[in-house]
C-alpha cells in the first residue's frame, strides 16, 4: 500500500546523483551535500560560512525543576561577516545527575518561548540537559525587512540575493551556535545531542540537522508544509499559501516554485530530501491525527520515502507497516522514528516523552498520565 501511495506522488529520485549515478554508501556523503544544496537553492537559502569562534558568558544561575537542576542564563556570541558580532540568550538547564558522573544527553530546543511546551521537571527527571533558544531573540518572526536581530549583519537594506537565507535559516544557524557551546561542556554526551522544534520550528530543526552533522538526533514535531510533509498531493497548507504568508521564512527563489500548487509539485525536490539529509544519523518525525493543515499522512510517507538513505548503510531506516498509521502508534525500531499522536497541532508531554526515549536510546516504562 505504501509503495503504491508513493508512486502516485511521483517523487523526485532520492537515490540517484545529479549525474544519474546510483547512490551507495560510498558516495552518500556527496549525495547528501547535493540534497542540502538543492534545498538551499530553492527553499531555505544558503547557510553562511562560519569559521569564527563562538563564545558564551553565564549571566545568572538558579536552582530549578523542584530543586533537582540548575538553570543558567547564558549569552551566546558569534562573530558576523560585517566585522561585528551578534549575541542572544539561551536558557540552559542541567540536572544534578550530570555533575560528577557520566555525561548525559542534551536537546537544543528551538522554542517559541511558551512555558506550556516545556515539561522541564520531566526532562530533568530523565537525566537530560535542555538548552532553550527562543526564536525571536535571534530573528523576529515577522516581516521586519531584515532590520532586527542577526539579520542586518547578513542582509543590507533588506535586499537579498535569490538564495540568501530567510528566518528559518537564521534560527537554524543560531541553533548550531548553541551546539558550539554545548560541545565544550564535559557534562554533555556528544554522541546524543539532538535539535528539536515544533511547527515552523520543526522545519527549522530539520534544516539545522541537515546542515550540521554534529547534531546526532533531529526531532520534527508537526512541521508540515516545507518541513517533513511531502509537497506532492499534500492536503492542508501548500507552498503557495506558506510562501505568500511567510515569505521571510524562505529565500527569494521559493516564490518562483510557489506561484501555484502545480508549480510546487514540479520542483526538483520534495521534503523526503530534507529528512534523508540527516542520514545516517537519527531522525524523528511526529504528527497529530487532527492536524490536517500539516497533513500527518504526508509526513509519514516522507519517512518511508527517505528510508533508503539509511538502508544503503546497512542500517534499519523507517521500520513501519505497509499501511497508513493510526493514532497512538509509534515506530522507533529504526534510525527514523515516528509517532501519530491523537489530537491537534501542539507540542505535548506525549511528544516530549517519546523524544527523550529516542534520544536516550531506551525503552523505559513510563507512567502515562492524561494530557
Amino acid at each position: 500500500m505504501v509503495k503504491e501511495l508513493l508512486e502516485q506522488r511521483r517523487l523526485p529520485e532520492l537515490m540517484k546523483m545529479k549525474d544519474g549515478t546510483e547512490v551507495t554508501a560510498e558516495n552518500w556523503a556527496q549525495r547528501r551535500l547535493e540534497l542540502v544544496d538543492i534545498l538551499a537553492e530553492y527553499q531555505y537559502g544558503r547557510m553562511p560560512a562560519y569559521d569564527g569562534k563562538t563564545t558564551a558568558v553565564i549571566e545568572s544561575s538558579e536552582r530549578s525543576a523542584a530543586g533537582k537542576a540548575v538553570t543558567q542564563r547564558v549569552k551566546i556570541t558569534f562573530p558576523t561577516p560585517d566585522g561585528e558580532s551578534f549575541t542572544f540568550p539561551v536558557s540552559l538547564t542541567i540536572p544534578d545527575s550530570a555533575k560528577g558522573y557520566a555525561p548525559v544527553p542534551a536537546f537544543v530546543f528551538i522554542s517559541f518561548g511558551y512555558p506550556k511546551y516545556y515539561p522541564l521537571e520531566e526532562i530533568v527527571d530523565n537525566d537530560v540537559i535542555v538548552a532553550e533558544m527562543i526564536m525571536n531573540d535571534v530573528a523576529a518572526d515577522r516581516e521586519d525587512h531584515y532590520e532586527g536581530g542577526m539579520a542586518p549583519h547578513y542582509i543590507k537594506d533588506g535586499q537579498r540575493e535569490s538564495d540568501t537565507f530567510g528566518k528559518i535559516g537564521m534560527w537554524a544557524f543560531a541553533a548550531s551556535r548553541v551546539l558550539d557551546y554545548l560541545l565544550t561542556l564535559d557534562c554533555v554526551d556528544k554522541d546524543r545531542v539532538g535539535v528539536m522544534g515544533h511547527s515552523r520550528l520543526g522545519k527549522t530543526a530539520l534544516w539545522a540537522g541537515a546542515n550540521d552533522e554534529r547534531f546526532t538526533h533531529v526531532f520534527s514535531n508537526d512541521s508540515g508544509c516545507s518541513g517533513a510533509a511531502l509537497t506532492r498531493m499534500k492536503v492542508g497548507e501548500t507552498f503557495p499559501r506558506i510562501a505568500n504568508v511567510f515569505p521571510y521564512w524562505f529565500n527569494e527563489k521559493m516564490q518562483e516554485i510557489s506561484v501555484s500548487v502545480e508549480a510546487s509539485e514540479q520542483a526538483p525536490f520534495d521534503q523526503h530530501f530534507l529528512v534523508a539529509a540527516i542520514a545516517p544519523r537519527k531522525a524523528y518525525v511526529a504528527s497529530a491525527m487532527e492536524d490536517s493543515w500539516a497533513d500527518p499522512y504526508s509526513e509519514y510517507l516522507a519517512c518511508h520515502a527517505a528510508s533508503p538513505a539509511w538502508e544503503i548503510h546497512g542500517l534499519d531506516g523507517f521500520c513501519a507497516p505497509n499501511r497508513l498509521p493510526i493514532p497512538d502508534e509509534e515506530y522507533t525500531d529504526g534510525c527514523v522514528g515516528y509517532h501519530l499522536r491523537p489530537g491537534t497541532h501542539f507540542l505535548s508531554r506525549y511528544d516530549w516523552i517519546r523524544y527523550i526515549r529516542f534520544l536516550k536510546g531506551t525503552e523505559d516504562d513510563w507512567e502515562e498520565l492524561p494530557f
